[in-house]
């Protein structure tokens, strides 16, 4: 179910010390985990601070500069998440966020009055400093519940670097009638732990305790064979918080071995985690106790903050305005809070639009289930509360035929009524009845990311790489300046015969202006015109030219490709056709909770069975293959989708498909129609993919036997018959507020649109400024050009009177000479 639309920041400090990495670790991936979930409606902002744990001083300035630096921003903390495990780096942390009133959950070690700064905490602080046992702080007390159970009067208690046995030494076996010793292992050296063994058994010790992980188990093992310590008169036991068994070359030797073990339900939960978020930190149970904490902390936060339990007028002091006497006064309740987050997985309630959790609603909740319930109420009146299945499961059977989820909560009498988008199924209808369909056929079909078209207005430069275009141009002005070269020095060019070609119509001297031009506008249908006169002028313009065909071939054909290859795409449409690509493209990711894939699972176990060769003739004859034909293509399927790994979460399922390249390579969501319908509806990238298969109503669970069975069919079908299902469906599907108004997809099949080829039109604007600019530039030029002065203007004309008399008199000469 939808928690809330609205986000909570929560800003929080997290101080660790540098030894615990894993609980840093375990932190990110509960912060992945709120990021990844949107409808817990969590924004983390961390402020991270590290030290060492035997440098407080150090550590303390850290923590107060870190602090201090947050209140100036006024970005001031809502809780303290406190890792240090133990030593005076903790304690000085504690002093600190006592003497400062910070809400603090704390991971440390120790037990009640192990933490001496938090000893003598009034009520009112002991609500907002909480403590919280690690693993590797519980396990060792195992040890003093079989020392009383087994009145054991002797034992050595050895300890690695896993665990923190400072506080211990006195409070383990507090009151015990045992004579105890506690001491670390003094090294990995087999000899060296002989030694040790050796030293404890002179103290006439004969029960022995190792906590550690499993390398130091078997090293004390081994040793301890070696020194012949197995037998009668002795007795070991082993602690562990790793995964697995302990190993040693022991021979007749008997240990107690003990380890925590998760739970079904906790070991489920822990195996989504750790696949979905990569939470593969060692020992496991310290990664998840770490995980638990800090997602414990963030709910517990906001539900303070949403519920207005949070006080308004916080106060914050900084470290240099405490004085010992001014800690502020605190009416915060975080103990509570914390002790009644439900740590469900959230993102597997999310059942829009069928329920939907809303805290204005009269029950907590909406969607078309409520309005549906509070229909059929009106008819068989009745009252009702929701509440919400524990494990957050619809309800699915193992392999022992025990059953989780809301089916469970109406198996075993604990619900009366199992309302949600739940499909009818012959296993489930063996345990519980259920009402007639109130909603369609709802099979599984495919989401997929909505393909995008990409465009550009240049697309038309897109057609040839980059250095295809440089190339071209470099062969433009190579070419251009050995025409003006050939010109020039060749002796029959029209620069040096210009006498020649003094009657020929049409003259051209190839400047390097004219070659650049004659090189440009032989690309274009216009032609370059006159060629140059000389042969090797001609033999270089016919070698452009049968350049520039081939480039300008080339280019036409691949733009007419590149703008209509996109329309030429083949979509998929169906199952068949995304069953064609699991070997290429797809990958399948089908969801985990809702819908388990039971479809390709059972397929590909039926396939199996009727192709077994044990099977008699008769026995094969009862599957009847050959009237339902089984496609190999199912199997090929669900062997890809184990291959690509299921997704734990809805959200990580859409996740998958938008990180997908396109809409033909990526994964594909085989999902719930209503879940992939919704999600389509709320989001404008996603689209859904062919016809729903595999198809089943959806109805009203109760629990055998129950009357409510016979009264909810007559009401549904009262309101079947009013059209009220279909007034409730046109409410929350066709008027759903959340639907988003997404833009229409350009349909290509029109033609070439102009955000195609825009371009070239922007090309053509920008020639005709061009040329606008030019002519100004021209006409600029020619008004303004620098004329003759009036010197200039004597000396012309004194040049040319000397000129005329020059003239005359030489006429003159030639007049006597001819008398």
């Amino acid at each position: 179910m939808e928690l809330s639309s609205i986000v909570t920041a929560l800003t929080l400090v997290l101080i660790n010390e540098e030894n615990n990495a894993l609980a840093e670790k375990s932190f990110e991936v509960a912060k992945e985990y709120v990021r990844r979930n949107p409808m817990l409606g969590l924004a983390i902002d961390p402020v991270i601070v590290v030290g060492n744990r035997t440098d407080a001083k150090a550590f303390l300035e850290n923590v107060c500069r870190k602090y201090n630096d947050m209140l100036s921003a006024q970005k001031t903390p809502h809780v303290v998440l406190d890792f240090t495990m133990t030593g005076v780096g903790s304690e000085t942390i504690k002093s600190f966020t006592a003497a400062l009133a910070l809400p603090t959950i704390s991971g440390s070690f120790g037990q009640t009055g192990d933490l001496r700064q938090w000893r003598s905490l009034n009520v009112n602080q002991t609500k907002y400093l909480l403590q919280v046992m690690p693993p590797a702080d519980i396990l060792p007390e195992s040890i003093r519940a079989v020392v009383t159970k087994q009145d054991i009067t002797n034992a050595a208690i050895i300890f690695d670097e896993n665990f923190v046995m400072d506080h211990k030494y006195k409070s383990l076996l507090q009151n015990i009638p045992t004579r105890h010793v506690i001491t670390p292992v003094k090294s990995f050296s087999k000899e060296d732990i002989k030694t040790q063994l050796r030293s404890l058994r002179e103290l006439d010790v004969v029960n022995f305790f190792i906590v550690g992980s499993l390398r130091t188990i078997k090293n004390v093992l081994d040793a301890a064979d070696e020194n012949q310590y197995f037998g009668r008169k002795t007795a070991w036991f082993a602690l562990s918080l790793d995964k697995g068994d302990i190993s040693c070359g022991c021979k007749d030797a008997t240990i107690v071995y003990m380890r925590p073990t998760p739970d079904a339900n906790s070991r489920d939960r822990l195996g989504k985690i750790k696949t979905t978020y990569s939470m593969n930190g060692e020992p496991e149970i310290t990664a998840a106790f770490y995980f638990d904490l800090s997602l414990r902390t963030f709910l517990a936060v906001k539900s303070l903050l949403d519920s207005g339990n949070w006080p308004n007028d916080m106060k914050y002091i900084t470290c240099d305005e405490y004085d010992g006497k001014n800690t502020p006064n605190r009416t915060l309740d975080l103990k509570t809070a914390f002790r009644e987050v439900r740590c469900l997985d959230y993102h597997n309630m999310k059942q829009q639009p069928f329920i939907i959790r809303d805290e204005e609603a009269p029950k907590g909740f909406k969607g078309y289930c409520i309005d549906l319930i509070e229909e059929i109420r009106q008819i068989v009146k009745f009252d009702y509360e929701i509440t919400l299945s524990p494990d957050g499961n619809y309800g699915t059977m193992d392999e022992n035929g025990n059953w989780n989820g809301i089916i469970k909560e109406l198996i075993e009498k604990r619900a009366d009524i199992g309302l949600t988008s739940l499909s009818v199924m012959a296993e489930r209808e063996n345990v519980v009845d259920f009402t007639v369909p109130y909603y369609d056929l709802v099979g599984i079909t495919i989401m997929m990311k909505l393909p995008r078209t990409p465009t550009s207005l240049f697309k038309f430069l897109t057609v040839l790489e980059n250095d295809v275009w440089l190339s071209i141009l470099a062969a433009y002005f190579f070419t251009s300046f050995l025409m003006w070269a050939f010109d020039k020095w060749s002796p029959y060019s029209y620069q040096n015969n210009r006498e020649k070609y003094k009657d020929d119509d049409e003259k051209r001297e190839f400047t390097l202006k004219e070659c650049l031009w004659f090189c440009m506008t032989s690309l274009t249908p216009q032609g370059g015109g006159e060629a140059p006169k000389n042969l090797s002028g001609r033999l270089l313009a016919a070698t452009w030219w049968l350049f520039g065909f081939i480039i300008i071939a080339s280019y036409t054909a691949n733009l007419a490709a590149f703008l209509t290859v996109s329309r030429l795409d083949t979509p998929i449409e169906s199952l068949d056709d995304l069953s064609k690509q699991y070997k290429t493209i797809h990958r399948y990711i089908p969801f985990q909770f809702k819908y388990k894939p039971e479809f390709f699972v059972k397929t590909s176990i039926w396939k199996d069975m009727s192709l077994n060769d044990s099977l008699s003739d008769v026995e094969r004859a009862k599957l009847a293959v050959w009237d339902y034909p089984v496609s190999d293509k199912y199997s090929k399927m669900w062997q890809a989708m184990k291959e690509a790994g299921l997704p734990n979460t809805i959200e990580e399922a859409i996740e998958r498909v938008r990180q997908s390249k396109s809409s033909s390579e990526g994964f594909a969501w085989l999902g719930d129609a209503t879940d992939v319908r919704y999600h389509v509806l709320t989001n404008c990238d996603l689209q859904m993919v062919g016809d729903e298969f595999s198809r089943k109503p959806y109805a009203i669970a109760v629990q055998q036997g129950s009357p409510l069975k016979d009264q909810f069919n007559n009401a549904i079908l009262q309101l079947l018959n009013k059209r009220k299902l279909e007034k409730l469906k046109e409410n929350w599907w066709n008027n759903n507020p959340m639907a988003r108004a997404c833009d229409k997809q350009d349909d290509q099949s029109d033609g070439i649109s102009i955000q195609n080829i825009g371009g070239v039109f922007i090309v053509i604007f920008l020639g005709i400024a061009l040329a606008c600019a030019t002519l100004a530039a021209e006409y600029w030029w020619y008004k303004w050009r620098r004329r003759p002065t009036i010197s200039d203007v004597t000396r012309v004309t004194q040049c040319l009177i000397l000129y005329s008399v020059t003239t005359l008199v030489s006429q003159l000469c030639q007049y006597k000479l001819l008398q």
